[in-house]
């Protein structure tokens, strides 16, 4: 496996030395992305509950409901959904098949 490497220390100490690092893009935290929705969700409800019909004032007050439940349970069930869309899925890595090519010196196919 030609493009492993040892590093002694870890990625901080290469990360201290000044090494060159690649990053993968940044996310959006999963808190910010619940903000992003629910206030989406609840702006949208107001703005077609005054335009449209009253009975749009539900959409803001169940993202209400939804926060004052998430914030009393500690479980958030936008956070759930959310996570499960692509962006929010990291890298896949089979373990197993990772420490058999080590142990082997083999090489592993990227998928």
């Amino acid at each position: 496996m030609p493009n492993l490497h040892v590093l002694e220390g870890g990625m901080g100490a290469w990360v201290a030395a000044g090494k060159p690092v690649e990053r993968g893009r940044g996310r959006i935290s999963m808190e910010r992305q619940v903000r992003i929705v629910a206030g989406a969700l609840a702006a949208a409800g107001g703005v077609l509950a005054l335009t449209v019909s009253p009975r749009f004032g539900a959409l803001p007050a169940a993202v209400g409901a939804g926060l004052v439940f998430a914030g009393v349970t500690d479980t958030c069930g936008m956070a759930s959904v959310l996570s499960k869309l692509p962006y929010n899925r990291g890298a896949n890595c089979d373990v197993d098949a990772m420490v058999g090519a080590l142990k082997e010196g083999k090489e592993l196919s990227a998928a």
